[in-house]
Order: C-alpha cells, then sequence, then structure tokens
C-alpha cells in the first residue's frame, strides 16, 4: 500500500513539474509564442538565451514543427532596478517544408 502511494505521489510530482515548464511558453498568435525566463544567479550573458532557445525548439518539435525565431531580448546586470538577468524569445514554429 506505501509503495502505490509513493509511485502515485511521484507521478504527480513529476507531472506538475512538467507542466509548470510548459507554462513558460505562452501563445501569442495561431503559430507564434513568446518565452521568458530570468535567473537569480548570474552564470553569463549567453546561457539564459540558450537555455529558453532549447526549450522553444524542443516545444516546437513536440508539434513536429520548427522553430523560427521572430525577436530576442535579453538584460544583463548590471542595470537599474534589479539585478537578475532575463530572458526573452518570440518565436513561431512553422511546417518543417516551410523554412
Amino acid at each position: 500500500m506505501k509503495t502505490a502511494f509513493f509511485l502515485l505521489l511521484s507521478s504527480l510530482v513529476l507531472s506538475a513539474c512538467s507542466t509548470m515548464q510548459e507554462r513558460n511558453i505562452v501563445q501569442t498568435g495561431e503559430n507564434s509564442y513568446e518565452i521568458k525566463k530570468n535567473n537569480s544567479s548570474y552564470s553569463g550573458p549567453e546561457v539564459l538565451q540558450r537555455e529558453i532557445t532549447r526549450e522553444a525548439r524542443k516545444f516546437c518539435r513536440s508539434l513536429d514543427k520548427k522553430m523560427h525565431i521572430i525577436a530576442v531580448h535579453e538584460t544583463r546586470p548590471p542595470f537599474t532596478g534589479s539585478k537578475t538577468p532575463n530572458a526573452e524569445i518570440k518565436f513561431e514554429c512553422v511546417s518543417k517544408t516551410h523554412l
């Protein structure tokens, strides 16, 4: 009984993690999306950008489409108001034959 409960609880936790990751991606149009991420530990200007680009590419692959970047925005410390780096990508998922 305890094993069944542990397995059920583990699967709920893992599914919640994947759902929260998908919530970073916001649909802004028919095939266009936006993903934003910030990180309090500054590990370099390109790190966040690579992470969200990878997430966007993975998302488009899950739709059996290809990612096309529309815009990239990044803020790096030090800048006024915060010391947390932010990265944002606006992208679209297009058919593989489109590009």
